[in-house]
């Protein structure tokens, strides 16, 4: 790049802006490559993680949803609910 020897700060500040801009532009794009790489990477060298084990307990991904035998019962005591606030 050149080195300014304009004195306006109007286009100083502008070169600066574009500059910080492209920068941000650049970094972004090797994040975004990056974790693009390292997932690939992960789903490659972890494919075992994924995979059922077989006669584990538990939903099979296969299966439809099903009801439950009893319906809910229902209650007369009151909600119980929690806030954050003290």
């Amino acid at each position: 790049m050149m080195p300014m020897h304009d004195s306006d700060p109007v286009r100083q500040r502008e070169h600066g802006l574009r500059r910080v801009g492209a920068t941000t532009r650049r970094t972004a794009t090797a994040a975004a490559a990056a974790t693009l790489l390292l997932s690939a990477g992960y789903a490659h060298v972890l494919p075992s993680v994924s995979r059922p084990v077989p006669g584990a307990v538990g939903h099979s991904s296969g299966s439809n949803p099903q009801a439950p035998a009893n319906a809910p019962a229902s209650t007369t005591q009151p909600a119980q609910t929690t806030t954050g606030a003290s």
